[in-house]
């Protein structure tokens, strides 16, 4: 039971230490947040911050580490044969994980982020892909194959990224949705008289 207690009380206070770290990185960049502004926000002392990590920047480093393996998580449910037939499988996932870490992922992909996030983000999802894409298939060109999904990665997280900005005014499910018809229709779903919005919902009897 004491022990129990213990990781309870590890994980409120590693809780709170990120969520000041999310509200001071609205105001200033990562260089500019000292372990101080953050113990004082958390109200504990420095020694109690350094028992959990080496300096804001560890902190930082580990929940992006947490962030990324809840992502190989999600990428693990599903095999790539099925997302080459129906990519929003993923996707259903991937924004309600999206949506629950909104605040701090809206600020590692925001204008003052972290490129090291993004890149790691893009590099993951690239080596999945096209790993198990040339497995599938003889493709006649690797290269092309990089640059495709290169293509597809970069755009998903364009679409992510723009939720976020957008205030999440879509919910998860019809994002997914939509973006699957990004992927398997591309700029052709423009020309439908009914939108590209309206095909994925109807698509997917939303």
């Amino acid at each position: 039971m004491k022990e129990a207690n213990m990781d309870r009380r590890v994980r409120k206070t590693r809780r709170v230490l990120r969520q000041c770290l999310t509200t001071l990185l609205k105001e200033k960049k990562i260089q500019e947040i000292t372990v101080r502004e953050i113990a004082e926000m958390a109200d504990i002392n420095r020694g109690t911050f350094y028992l959990h990590y080496k300096d804001v920047y560890d902190l930082m480093e580990q929940i992006e580490n947490e962030l990324m393996a809840e992502l190989e998580e999600v990428l693990n449910h599903h095999s790539v044969q099925d997302l080459m037939v129906q990519p929003s499988l993923i996707f259903k996932e991937l924004y309600p994980m999206v949506q629950k870490n909104s605040d701090i992922i809206s600020l590692l992909m925001g204008q003052n982020g972290d490129l090291s996030f993004v890149n790691r983000l893009q590099a993951i999802l690239r080596e999945r892909f096209v790993k198990h894409w040339q497995n599938l298939n003889n493709w006649g060109d690797p290269d092309s194959l990089e640059a495709y999904s290169s293509f597809i990665v970069t755009g998903c997280i364009g679409v992510v990224q723009y939720w976020l900005d957008s205030g999440m005014r879509e919910g998860p499910e019809h994002m997914a949705a939509l973006t699957e018809h990004f992927i398997l229709k591309g700029i052709g779903g423009l020309e439908k008289k009914e939108g590209i919005i309206d095909a994925a919902k109807r698509e997917h009897g939303a």
